[in-house]
């Protein structure tokens, strides 16, 4: 267990760090050649829609026997590939392109990833593992910003890509040898034993969605994403109207994911001890909070305290959510339960950048983020009605 959970750590490292140092540039790079706002909007929500609709299914995919190693490493692979072309391209229609197919390729492990580490832990320990695994990446994306943003400074915007690309790479080679680890559960088993057969439920899927809870907590987690992906896609555009140069910016935008890095396990402890809907509904009340006060900044050092609080928000949100899809998933699908969660982060992605580009296209971006912060308000009062207790469904 300990190798298979190391090893895709690292892999999982280099994907987020890969992920977060395109994400934050590329805003910067496409206005460099000549997109507007609404294009850029639509440009991050590309990857966000075809994620939407691929992510479930891939997942639903990891439950076949043996098909978790291949979606992993298939993932890693073929998301080294998609940043090496990106580093190559200057058409903002190249751009649009990759930037969707990265979506299959970001579908392929991110759901997997963590429903591998979900099952291959004992049930008392799973928010806990599951925070520290989020913790590899958040240490990915916080150290993408910082170290993109003084590639960018020193060799100029696509080569952050090509950065991205190489870290794909380590990423693989460690996802690969890490599947390798014999003794591990990286399979799905039946009760009678036969890997890959799915259960039946004993009830439609919308009911059980309903009746477990999943689906509330969905949605939560979509008002969530849309109003914070929102900013977080005009974040460096916000940056660098106060002045901040890429370094700078990068270097700010990395404080939310290297708070993380400390927040993760112990939203992890903390979803084990006090349950599931208390964690979702501080982050839901602390992202509120943040988003609203980014409004309200006049320099960009103002912003990094605010970071803390959007890393602090994430943490509990996302260990929250993925240790409760872990809770109540039947046997036989934990993938799909999980590729479900990230199916509604997914679909946030693709409302709130195209919402906040619109919107920035006719007022500042000030006046957007205050907008944009109702999202999170709406999420923490749904949050507030998530029953105290899941149901399991067992088979």
């Amino acid at each position: 267990m300990r190798g298979v959970f190391i090893g895709l750590g690292l892999g999982i490292f280099c994907a987020n760090f890969g992920f977060l140092a395109s994400y934050t540039f590329l805003p910067l790079y496409a206005l460099k050649i000549g997109a507007t706002m609404s294009e850029v909007g639509f440009l991050l929500a590309t990857n966000a829609v075809v994620s939407t609709i691929m992510v479930m299914a891939l997942g639903r995919l990891s439950d076949v026997g043996g098909m978790r190693r291949f979606l992993i490493v298939l993932g890693f692979a073929g998301s080294a590939v998609v940043y090496w072309l990106l580093g190559i391209s200057n058409i903002y229609f190249q751009l649009l392109l990759l930037w969707g197919i990265l979506g299959i390729t970001d579908s392929a492990y991110r759901p997997t990833a963590v429903a591998v580490i979900a099952e291959i832990t004992p049930q008392p320990r799973v928010g806990r593992s599951i925070g520290v695994f989020n913790a590899f990446m958040a240490a990915g994306m916080a150290s993408g910003c910082l170290v993109g943003g003084k590639i960018a400074d020193l060799f100029g915007l696509q080569a952050v890509f090509i950065t991205a690309s190489m870290m794909l790479v380590l990423g693989t080679a460690s996802s690969l040898l890490a599947l390798k680890f014999k003794g591990s559960r990286i399979s799905v088993t039946t009760p009678t034993g036969e890997a890959g057969e799915r259960p039946s439920l004993g009830m439609s899927r919308w009911q059980f969605l309903v009746t477990s809870g999943l689906l509330l907590l969905c949605l939560d987690v979509f008002l969530r994403n849309s109003g914070f992906r929102g900013v977080t896609t005009f974040l460096p555009v916000y940056l660098s109207g106060l002045g901040a140069e890429n370094t700078l910016t990068g270097t700010i935008i990395a404080v939310n994911f290297a708070s993380q890095v400390a927040f993760m396990p112990m939203m992890g402890w903390l979803s084990d001890a006090a349950g599931r809907k208390r964690v979702l509904s501080i982050g839901m009340l602390t992202t509120l909070f943040a988003t609203f006060l980014l409004s309200m900044v006049r320099n960009p050092f103002e912003v990094i305290p605010i970071q803390m609080a959007v890393g602090f928000s994430w943490a509990a949100i996302t260990v929250s959510s993925n240790a409760f899809a872990a809770d109540v998933a039947p046997r036989g699908m934990l993938g799909e339960m999980m590729g479900f969660v990230f199916t509604s982060m997914s679909l946030g992605g693709v409302v709130g950048p195209i919402v906040a580009g619109v919107i920035s296209d006719f007022v500042d971006l000030r006046i957007t983020f205050q907008i944009l912060s109702l999202f999170p308000l709406l999420g923490f009062a749904l949050s507030m009605k998530l029953g105290r207790k899941s149901v399991k469904v067992n088979m």
